[in-house]
């Protein structure tokens, strides 16, 4: 080996030390300064009253761990996720966030005239913080979006309206129900759009009362692949709002929350819009303990898994068949396997895992944006559930 070689190894194999020195040293000073797990920092001030110094830094300490808990639960929950439940966070856990510190430092002081500032690094306890959220209602909700079915009557005088009695009319929406919507979205929730995602009508039950039973707003919430029903009735009585909600879990069959509220209607000529705003008003009071009750008591456990029959009929070529058993397993929720078990001249069958019932398997096939090619539901005196090629 040459000398030039060998100082051009030299050199590379002391370049290659350095940059590794360099490296430990910048991840060391970086981890140095990188803050620990469950640890946040921020800048508090406080004013000095009559030259009382001690109560000024009390005051500094006080604003810092209050903006470094504030600035935990941005992050944490996000900023959609405040927006939708800002009201609990303001009534529930900001008024006693200190609890949830676990230790604190100042890291730098400094007085400025009459206002003292600290820099402090804050250690919260994220466990005692994940249950009082949770118990508020809000954890919950950080990672999923329930959808809703409101069935809510309305009546101002001797005219009672609800959408159920004649559901293929597609009646619009009624005043309440665009309140209940808009006041329900805005807290993260999902609306169903009963006009736009209105089931086969060979699903559709029989007509039912203004007043529903848990087991028929069940039915009626599987049909929609809604989580929650919430029903009751909307009064307008004299100078006066009454409303009453109770909230059922689809899942469960269970009522697990009620909430009823009043606002007052001014006298004189009330026309729709300020109709509206008053019931957005009296929706935004009570959904201030609706939200994180239904959040806190619905069944987040998985539904069962069912073994469907499934037939599809009218098919010219097995390819059919195949495409729709692809459509199932990629684009259907719930949906856990798909197993062809019979064939004959234009139809071909399948045992499908659903995670579900076939209710909500046919809804969401029906109803599905990727389906393949049109389908219609047959009707078969088995529990086989038919679908028609179009």
């Amino acid at each position: 080996m040459t000398e030039e070689k060998i100082q051009k190894k030299s050199f590379l194999i002391v370049s290659f030390f350095v940059f590794l020195t360099l490296v430990s040293l910048f991840s060391f000073a970086a981890a140095e300064n990188s803050p620990g797990k469950n640890e946040y920092f921020a800048i508090g001030t406080g004013t000095i009253v009559k030259g009382d110094l001690v109560r000024g830094k009390k005051s500094a300490i006080g604003n810092a761990l209050f903006k470094g808990v504030e600035n935990y639960l941005v992050r944490l929950l996000g900023n959609q996720a405040v927006v939708a439940h800002f009201e609990s966070l303001a009534l529930r856990i900001l008024p006693d966030i200190d609890q949830e510190i676990e230790n604190f430092h100042i890291l730098a002081e400094q007085r400025t005239g009459n206002r003292y500032n600290v820099f402090v690094k804050i250690k919260i306890n994220e466990n005692s913080m994940a249950e009082k959220l949770r118990k508020a209602g809000i954890f919950q909700t950080v990672h999923q979006s329930i959808k809703i079915l409101f069935m809510v009557s309305e009546t101002r005088g001797p005219v009672k309206v609800f959408w159920w009695q004649d559901v293929e009319a597609n009646p619009a929406l009624t005043p309440i129900e665009l309140a209940l919507h808009g006041v329900f979205q805005e807290r993260g929730f999902n609306p169903v759009n009963r006009i736009m995602d209105l089931p086969s009508s060979d699903l559709l039950p029989g007509q039912f009362s203004v007043n529903l039973q848990p087991h028929e707003a069940v039915q009626w919430g599987k049909l929609f692949s809604a989580d929650v029903v919430v029903c009751g009735q909307s009064l307008i009585l004299d100078d006066k709002l009454i409303l009453n909600l109770k909230a059922i879990d689809v899942q469960t069959g269970h009522q697990i929350c009620k909430q009823s509220g009043t606002q007052k209607i001014p006298s004189g000529n009330v026309d729709s819009e300020k109709i509206l705003d008053i019931m957005r008003q009296c929706v935004g009071r009570m959904a201030v303990d609706l939200c994180p009750c239904i959040l806190k008591n619905i069944n987040t456990a998985p539904a069962s898994i069912h073994q469907l029959d499934v037939t599809l009929s009218g098919i010219s070529q097995p390819r059919q068949f195949q495409t729709f058993s692809e459509f199932l397993k990629t684009h259907v929720t719930g949906v856990k396997s798909v197993i062809p078990s019979r064939i004959s001249d234009d139809s071909m069958s399948a045992t499908v895992d659903f995670q579900g019932d076939r209710i909500k398997f046919i809804s969401l096939v029906l109803h599905n944006q990727d389906l393949p090619f049109p389908l219609h539901l047959g009707r078969t005196d088995t529990e086989n559930i038919l679908f028609h090629l179009e």
